[in-house]
């Protein structure tokens, strides 16, 4: 029998002790993957796709953790309680067509962020969309530029890019065979998202990092609702924290 004070020549941290990411994605294949790819032996990364956008993604979360017992009742409100646990909302601004609805998504996004961080939940969002995050590992963006406001020109710039990268590998070269290729219809798509974005973007994550502080800075200097600050994502936040405590190597 081992006595208590002795040290264990073996210092790995078993699966249960290990600091845990429960990460809510709004998205069902691209977020996932893509989060899942800085687990290491130090940390774990528990994903949940399919979770929608804004207050329903935060609710959802709560929902959960309440469950498992992961939070407790402060003040009659339910607060996350294990610092080891860290949970993440990542969802998108999803700008909608009506000026009425637009009104309600504002609501629905600006309190979905306040409500998260009353409840000790972290959040990862993106305005307009996620694929303003992958976009930022190949080039810099012009806050003041009203296009980029819009998904339609992230997914406009990532077709293009992925187009007219050199020696593309064997995955890249077969779905660029298709007439039709784009960046939403064909990239998103399991195996495609694996072996061709995600593989091409991670060496380059810490310029994404640096490009999506520059966008923050833009924003931060006026006072502005959350869904004002328009091309913004705060997705490098949950990155890096992956990163501090995981210890992913990068590829270069």
């Amino acid at each position: 029998m081992e006595e208590p004070w002795n040290l264990k020549k073996n210092d790995a941290r078993t699966a249960d002790s290990l600091p845990t990411f429960i990460i809510f994605c709004e998205d069902e294949v691209s977020e996932p993957l893509y989060f899942k790819y800085f687990e290491t032996q130090l940390i774990k990364i528990n994903t949940v796709a399919g979770q929608k956008s804004k207050i329903e993604n935060v609710f959802k979360a709560i929902t959960h953790c309440v469950s498992e017992e992961l939070m407790e009742i402060i003040d009659n409100q339910p607060v996350l309680k294990n610092d080891e646990t860290q949970v993440w909302c990542v969802f998108d601004r999803d700008k909608e067509e009506t000026i009425d609805k637009q009104l309600l998504g504002n609501t629905s996004f600006n309190e979905s962020i306040e409500t998260a961080k009353a409840r000790g939940i972290k959040t990862a969002w993106s305005n307009d969309a996620f694929e303003l995050w992958i976009l930022l590992h190949f080039e810099d963006i012009e806050p003041n530029i009203e296009n980029y406001k819009s998904r339609k020109i992230y997914y406009e710039r990532l077709t293009e890019i992925f187009k007219a990268i050199d020696n593309p590998n064997e995955h890249l070269q077969k779905v660029l065979k298709y007439q039709q290729f784009n960046y939403k219809s064909s990239l998103k798509q399991k195996n495609n998202f694996l072996f061709i974005v995600r593989d091409t973007i991670v060496p380059n994550t810490n310029l994404a990092i640096k490009r999506a502080k520059v966008l923050e800075k833009y924003h931060a200097n006026s006072v502005k609702p959350h869904n004002e600050k328009s091309p913004c994502t705060h997705v490098h936040y949950l990155v890096q924290e992956l990163l501090r405590l995981g210890g992913k190597q990068l590829p270069k």
